[in-house]
């Protein structure tokens, strides 16, 4: 097979949208800034995944860029990702905005999951708060959770000032939990763990939270419920 390019994912600050985005740069140029100049990359917890760039069984469509506003909703383009023997094939862009390339990418397998494990696996990008939720992301309790029809979203350091705030699914007519706990000294290990064990509590113990949804009444009572 002819015309094999060769890709790299990286991790990149993006201070606009006051996190970090995951460029393309296929054959050493930046792809999106290519096709793409008044957009970016997505957040690598969006992207950096094997479920989402490797390929399937089947082709299947993969976002990896989004508005330069940093909601991908607002805009975004796709890629359809499938293997044809040794080789993984990008095409059938879409999008609407951009003048995404008419061909066929074309990836030698080996080289491609290179590239994406090493991202994946390459921390040294995080700020603190990333590292602490990444942590807290493996430490979470599911079925305590579940217990009270709460299913856990994301972590994020970005919400308050000194704070770790966790992101909930909430129960019915409460569509987000924002749990927030407050991080003053301790390392994102020491914070994630913190947390954790926070969320393994019950709901009306947690001491500073916001809900959001259909119904204005919490659906938790205690002291971090009454606002």
């Amino acid at each position: 097979m002819s015309n094999i390019q060769n890709i790299l994912f990286r991790v990149l600050p993006s201070p606009e949208t006051n996190d970090f985005e995951v460029r393309l740069f296929v054959d050493g140029e930046d792809f999106i800034k290519k096709h793409w100049p008044d957009m970016m990359g997505l957040d690598p917890d969006d992207v950096l995944s094997l479920d989402i760039l490797a390929s399937r069984d089947a082709p299947h469509t993969a976002m990896v860029v989004r508005c330069g506003c940093g909601v991908a909703g607002c805009g975004n383009a796709t890629v359809r990702v499938s293997r044809a023997g040794d080789y993984i094939i990008w095409d059938s862009w879409d999008g609407d905005r951009g003048n995404p390339p008419p061909g066929t990418l074309t990836f030698m397998r080996e080289q491609y999951l290179q590239a994406l494990e090493r991202a994946i696996s390459d921390t040294s990008w995080e700020t603190p708060d990333r590292t602490a939720a990444r942590l807290l992301s493996s430490m979470i309790d599911h079925e305590a959770l579940a217990v009270n029809n709460l299913s856990y979203q994301w972590a994020s350091g970005r919400i308050r000032d000194d704070a770790l705030t966790v992101s909930l699914g909430g129960p019915p007519g409460h569509h987000q939990i924002l749990v927030h706990t407050s991080w003053s000294g301790e390392s994102p290990d020491q914070i994630a763990q913190k947390v954790a064990a926070l969320l393994k509590g019950h709901p009306s113990q947690w001491p500073d939270v916001a809900w959001f949804g259909e119904n204005p009444t919490p659906p938790f009572n205690g002291p971090g419920w009454l606002k």
